[in-house]
């Protein structure tokens, strides 16, 4: 194969404030990307991992910035679709310290991306890769998104490759009961389900523990593997063949907690791809996501050192 892992969707431009400053009075803002199929893309690149980023730009300084940065963490954008009109999404953040907490303010309607035509938009490279990654983000963007997103998990069923689906539920995009709605269909196709323990009770109403939550969501939607994240509490998965496994959560030192799911996503399928271990893929994905909180910026800056002696100190997986 000539990916390992694959993803379709929006990047973004990143403007945050210094921390201990306030949006409406900084002088200046930090320039970086995100979005969080890029972030998952970096973070397993800098891995080793051969991955690659399907999106539309527009040809200007900004999509330049996002395909070269991406590039520079070795991440394939062969597949990008350059457009002569459009934009690129801008998303400024407003970095809180407790109490106070993060906002975040979007500035994407319109972003070339959602602009996209499914019926030009290429999808068979994915059938080159081992793994298609997808959020609930990109559904929510436009329907041709959501459409070219519907084509690229079909192919890939059609082709043998695997499907992780991260729920990602995103309020300023829409509302909770149409976000419910449309991702059902491809909560169904995920060979890994990802959901936020929160995400799942806000959407379909889901009760109990986390691994409740999580037996609840695998019943539902019949995923071989169902992984409900709980923030710094660590997160659960549940098994097709019955298996509850749970890796409790880690204290760090937060630098940034902006793209710390995206992280614990990417470590997952670290761990999970090569051996379809599922303990060893939470342990992988816990220890990755502690280590992107400690960086600043929606990337996982990590290494494959730091990631393999974090995952040394972290907590043993509990299997029931």
């Amino acid at each position: 194969m000539r990916w390992d892992v694959v993803a379709f969707g929006e990047t973004m431009i990143r403007l945050a404030v210094p921390a201990g400053e306030r949006l409406e009075t900084a002088r200046q803002l930090e320039v970086g990307i995100g979005g969080a199929e890029a972030n998952v893309l970096v973070a397993l690149a800098r891995l080793g991992r051969r991955t690659a980023w399907a999106s539309v730009l527009p040809k200007q300084a900004l999509g330049e910035r996002i395909v070269r940065e991406l590039a520079w963490h070795g991440v394939e954008t062969s597949l990008v679709q350059w457009v002569e009109q459009g934009r690129v999404g801008v998303y400024y953040l407003d970095v809180g310290i407790p109490p106070r907490p993060t906002t975040v303010l979007y500035d994407r309607t319109g972003s070339a991306v959602a602009a996209v035509d499914p019926a030009s938009f290429p999808i068979d490279w994915v059938t080159e890769s081992r793994w298609l990654h997808a959020t609930g983000i990109t559904p929510a963007l436009s329907h041709g998104c959501r459409t070219v997103l519907e084509r690229l998990v079909e192919r890939a069923h059609q082709a043998g490759v695997g499907v992780s689906f991260d729920v990602n539920y995103r309020a300023r995009l829409w509302d909770p009961d149409e976000a419910a709605r449309t991702l059902e269909w491809f909560c169904r196709q995920a060979t890994v389900l990802v959901c936020g323990e929160g995400d799942a009770r806000l959407l379909w109403g889901l009760t109990g523990d986390a691994e409740a939550v999580a037996g609840a969501l695998a019943a539902r939607f019949g995923a071989p593997v169902t992984v409900v994240t709980r923030g710094e509490h660590g997160a659960v998965a549940v098994t097709a063949d019955g298996r509850t496994v749970l890796v409790p959560g880690r204290a760090a030192t937060v630098v940034d907690r902006v793209g710390a799911g995206d992280a614990f996503t990417a470590g997952f399928l670290h761990g999970y791809l090569d051996s379809r271990d599922v303990e060893r893929a939470l342990r992988y994905g816990a220890a990755l996501a502690t280590l992107k909180l400690t960086v600043r910026g929606d990337l996982a800056i990590v290494t494959t050192a730091e990631l393999e002696s974090a995952l040394a100190a972290t907590t043993r997986t509990i299997v029931r």
